[in-house]
């Protein structure tokens, strides 16, 4: 089938793709451009969303099939899909995406690690009815539909998705779970002692800290009603804390305001007991529990691989490096801790996380 499309020309070549769209999670939303109302699909298989890492440019190769077209048209050969998917919403670097390979290995689980539009998502959402807008609310729904019918189409039936939301994206995870639909979703942390001591000693961790410390101030300044942290003058460790506390209070707020669909995994607790953590998880997201089945898959490689790479990483080396990091990191760890106390003294909505 071709793919191909004359974006600039006003001609649309969406030649059966309509029937293809509906029939399987074969083409994937891959981009979307709100500035010019367009999105990228592209064409994967069941195999390459198992194998993905994430479904981010890296899916992409000189054969990947793709095309631009408008939001509107896709919307209109979507037609009437239904809306059923589930989520992980997590902090950052809390085993999320090990959370999401192992669910995935399940028959009843299609794992969707961080599809591209929904960070964008959750931006245009922190912006709706405020004048610099680039959407209404009626047009935002309106494409957030569209997604979340494209994300849940399943392989098989009896098959649910489970999104993988990045991390920051769980600002609209209390949107996302007010669905008609009512989604479960998993909610992946860890203490803040040992968030600062995972990160730390992580260089990629830290450059995500370092990258996303600005606007995680400013939304946790927005849920305090009040301005009173500066960024530079903070140190590394007590971004880390900021960043912690930024994403525990959007989670909380999702969970407080649906909890019946809401499932707290502390990573570290997940690691120590394992076959009752997966248990948990598959049975709030309502999928059975074969005890069979479950040691399984946690005897499989995915338990000694590192989820976001193809090298050997396991519980020990977690503790490992951990150890490590409280050693080599202490003075910046204590910064965090210091922060957070700090912190929690002057907001009750900080006091609470604990």
């Amino acid at each position: 089938m071709s793919l191909g499309v004359n974006f600039n020309g006003g001609t649309r070549v969406l030649e059966g793709l309509g029937p293809a769209l509906t029939a399987n999670p074969d083409i994937l939303l891959h981009h979307l451009d709100p500035v010019h109302e367009a999105a990228h699909l592209v064409r994967l298989n069941e195999r390459a969303y198992a194998e993905a890492g994430f479904l981010d440019d890296s899916i992409m190769g000189p054969q990947t099939p793709g095309l631009w077209a408008r939001i509107d048209e896709i919307a209109g050969l979507a037609g009437a899909l239904p809306e059923r998917a589930d989520f992980i919403f997590h902090i950052g670097h809390v085993g999320s995406t090990l959370m999401s390979r192992l669910l995935g290995a399940f028959p009843g689980v299609l794992s969707l690690r961080e599809p591209m539009p929904l960070p964008l998502l959750a931006q245009l959402h922190s912006h709706l009815n405020r004048p610099e807008s680039l959407w209404s609310p009626d047009r935002f729904e309106a494409v957030l539909s569209l997604c979340l019918k494209l994300w849940s189409r399943t392989y098989r039936p009896g098959q649910t998705p489970l999104i993988k939301a990045t991390s920051w994206a769980g600002e609209m995870a209390p949107a996302l779970l007010a669905r008609p639909s009512r989604p479960r979703a998993l909610m992946m942390t860890v203490t803040p002692e040992a968030y600062l001591a995972g990160v730390l000693i992580s260089p990629p961790a830290t450059g995500d800290v370092r990258v996303s410390a600005t606007t995680a101030l400013a939304r946790l300044h927005r849920r305090l009603g009040a301005e009173p942290f500066i960024l530079h003058r903070m140190s590394l460790g007590e971004r880390t804390a900021m960043v912690w506390a930024c994403e525990m209070l959007a989670l909380k707020a999702a969970s407080d305001a649906h909890p019946g669909q809401t499932h707290w995994i502390d990573f570290d607790a997940f690691l120590a007991a394992p076959e009752p953590g997966l248990a948990a998880a598959l049975t709030h997201l309502g999928h059975p529990t074969d005890t069979t089945a479950i040691r399984t898959v946690l005897q499989s490689p995915l338990m000694t691989r590192y989820a976001k790479g193809n090298h050997p990483f396991d519980a020990a080396k977690r503790r490992q490096l951990l150890t490590a990091s409280r050693q080599s990191n202490h003075a910046e760890i204590i910064k965090g801790l210091a922060w957070l106390e700090d912190a929690a003294g002057r907001f009750p909505a900080i006091a609470a996380l604990a």
